[in-house]
């Protein structure tokens, strides 16, 4: 953009304005012209030019006040102000209020018209540099919702890989279709009654949609058996919590999710396995999990049950609290109200 070199020349002497406007006009400059600092400031705000000449010494309002006046109005204004060797000090403080420069009276053609040259590449270098950050601002900003942008859909992608996932775990355990789906919404309710932060539910809810994720080490023969499982069957059940670690610690991003996996068979009051963890030794998100995993097992039918009412299950959970369960997570699924249970069980059975 080509800058307009219009001058707002402002002295009280007619003789040193018209002096000053033939000096500019010479210089090919479009020129403006007030007797005082009032008249000046409001050609100034009409027209805003972008360098302003101003006397110090004036009746009505003086350069010192209409300098103030013109940089309150426009930060970019360049001014350069006219003084007497008596206002020297005057001129030096108008320096600290912005002004580009003083020049003394009586004027040096030449020295004026290379100030006025050097103020209006000063501003404009000013203006650019401002205009360059503001561009480099909305950049950073626009990359910076292009990259959480990217993110979230990394994330989505996560989330439905992770879902599926799951799903295709349940299908490999006779019964247990869309188990880990409703067991998701349950554990995530759960957590935020119990008081869980925000930024937790993410490994929470990987760990429960790979829950069970290590019963693909497990034959086919023991898995979908129809009839009761052998001691030396239940022995190689019981290592898919094993297994499931050894794959879920493998992957940066699912590590999270490794005290579910390893720890969601583990009993409040040490009976569980693999490792035998009592009471608070268990990992929050584990107890939580078996909370949310019981209610789902005895709401919804399986091989070897027939599903039973929420107030049942809840009923059971309860008798359990403090064996199995822990009490303060028991009390906290409890806080759930049944209608967003059953809006969980609903959204689990939709395509």
């Amino acid at each position: 953009m080509i800058e307009r070199r219009d001058i707002l020349i402002v002295d009280d002497d007619r003789q040193v304005r018209e002096v000053l406007h033939q000096i500019f006009l010479g210089a090919n400059y479009k020129c403006l012209l007030a007797n005082d600092g009032q008249e000046g400031l409001e050609v100034f705000r009409a027209s805003r030019p972008p360098l302003t000449v101003t006397d110090l010494k004036m009746p009505v309002m003086g350069g010192y006040e209409l300098l103030q006046h013109v940089r309150q109005a426009d930060p970019d204004a360049a001014v350069i102000v006219l003084t007497g060797a008596a206002d020297v000090k005057t001129a030096i403080a108008s320096l600290k209020l912005g002004a580009y420069d003083f020049i003394m009276k009586p004027v040096n053609v030449d020295e004026l018209l290379i100030a006025a040259e050097r103020a209006f590449e000063r501003r404009q270098l000013l203006i650019e540099r401002r205009q360059y950050h503001e561009l480099l601002e909305r950049r950073v900003v626009e990359a910076t919702h292009d990259l959480e942008q990217a993110y979230r859909q990394l994330q989505d992608t996560y989330r439905t890989t992770l879902e599926a996932l799951g799903s295709a775990l349940d299908t490999r355990d006779v019964g247990t279709e869309s188990h880990s789906r409703r067991v998701h919404g349950y554990a995530l309710a759960t957590a935020r009654e119990y008081g869980v932060p925000e930024k937790e539910m993410t490994d929470l809810a990987h760990g429960v949609l790979l829950h069970d994720i290590g019963k693909i080490g497990i034959p086919d023969a023991i898995l979908l058996k129809p009839g009761p499982l052998t001691p030396e069957e239940w022995q190689i059940m019981r290592r898919h919590p094993e297994i499931g670690k050894q794959l879920v610690e493998k992957i940066p991003f699912l590590r999270g999710a490794l005290p579910i996996v390893y720890a969601h068979h583990e009993k409040w009051d040490g009976t569980g396995y693999p490792r035998g963890l009592k009471g608070e030794e268990i990992p929050l998100g584990a107890r939580i999990f078996m909370v949310v995993d019981a209610f789902d097992a005895i709401t919804f039918d399986r091989p070897y049950s027939k599903a039973q009412s929420f107030d049942a299950a809840k009923a059971e959970i309860k008798r359990c609290a403090g064996k199995h369960f822990d009490p303060a997570v028991v009390t906290a699924f409890f806080q759930v109200s049944e209608a967003l249970l059953a809006e969980i069980r609903r959204k689990s059975v939709e395509p």
